[in-house]
């Protein structure tokens, strides 16, 4: 949501890409160590995706540079265009996969508590209803890669190379660190468990985000003192909110995570189409403190029901009895 508040709140369109990338390193070194630290990083699927990352960094940079040629006006109706077009498409994916995803859910859950019924069985607190990765792993392409923390038994790696790379342009064009869509990848097309693919995608973004910075910083994109300033708060929103994904199902962090992203691409058509400057920061301070206040919220609520413990618990003892695989 960094960079098209940024653009709604007057900063140009390259400036706020740039920028957004720089205050995205410190902010992920911050989360990523929190993540590693609760077993929510996979390094394997991570560096597995670093040289493609990097690429699609360098090509993103350079059409933005393309687009700076022509203009500011091409720079921000190109990129907005851009914006809406997979902002929109993720929300709206994002938010029927959630809602399946819970209704399955309490359709277990009554049929639990239902006297006839069967007995639920608890094997994972994540439930996600997309079977895109049961089709990916039938996708044999040498060589391939498992990795136990991230509950992947087996996938191409040259997939995780093209899924890096299209971030990794995504990164270098839109500023967005590759997040918006390197996280939803990981879920429905690698498999991942939610929260570990959040904890990976912020690994992930150390590398796009550093190579971004520094491409932009040599074309004059990145505005550091600002930078510098927005990190301070991301610092400590960064510690809550990592903290708080130990309390957190993995359909409510993907159904909070759509309607972020959704409420982002409707200020840019605020901002940019709709010419209605005042109404696109209203909209994007008015989600990011509703989300923020959620957030804290399920921290609160897990805190004081003693939530994710058991499950945490419950989790470890299956990584236990896994058959053996390398990290």
């Amino acid at each position: 949501m960094v960079t098209p508040a940024l653009y709604a709140l007057g900063v140009p369109m390259n400036i706020a890409v740039g920028t957004d990338l720089a205050h995205i390193v410190g902010k992920s070194l911050v989360s990523t160590f929190r993540h590693f630290r609760f077993g929510n990083v996979s390094l394997k699927i991570g560096l597995s995706m670093v040289p493609g990352t990097m690429l699609g960094v360098e090509i993103g940079a350079r059409i933005m540079e393309h687009l700076k040629a022509q203009g500011a006006e091409a720079v921000d109706s190109t990129i907005s265009l851009l914006y809406v077009i997979l902002l929109g498409s993720l929300a709206l994916f994002t938010f029927i996969e959630s809602w399946r995803s819970r209704s399955a859910l309490a359709r277990e859950s009554r049929a639990a508590h239902s006297p006839d019924g069967p007995a639920l069985n608890h094997e994972v607190e994540d439930r996600v209803t997309a079977d895109i990765a049961e089709w990916v792993e039938t996708i044999r392409i040498p060589p391939m890669v498992s990795c136990r923390v991230a509950g992947v038994r087996q996938v191409s790696v040259w997939l995780v190379v093209l899924a890096s790379i299209v971030t990794g342009l995504l990164a270098g064009l839109l500023g967005v660190g590759g997040g918006f869509l390197r996280m939803p990848t990981l879920v429905y097309v690698v498999g991942c468990p939610t929260h570990v693919a959040v904890g990976t995608d912020l690994f992930e973004i150390i590398i796009s985000a550093s190579y971004g910075t520094l491409t932009h910083a040599l074309k004059g994109n990145v505005d550091l003192m600002m930078g510098l300033i927005m990190l301070v708060g991301a610092t400590v929103g960064a510690q809550i909110g990592t903290f708080a994904t130990r309390y957190v199902q993995g359909t409510e962090v993907r159904a909070l995570f759509g309607l972020g992203i959704l409420v982002a691409a409707m200020a840019v058509i605020a901002k940019t189409y709709l010419g209605m400057p005042g109404l696109a920061v209203a909209l994007v301070m008015i989600m990011a403190a509703g989300m923020a206040l959620t957030i804290v919220g399920y921290l609160v609520r897990g805190i004081l029901l003693g939530r994710g413990a058991p499950e945490r618990e419950e989790m470890a003892k299956r990584r236990d009895a896994a058959p053996p695989a390398s990290q």
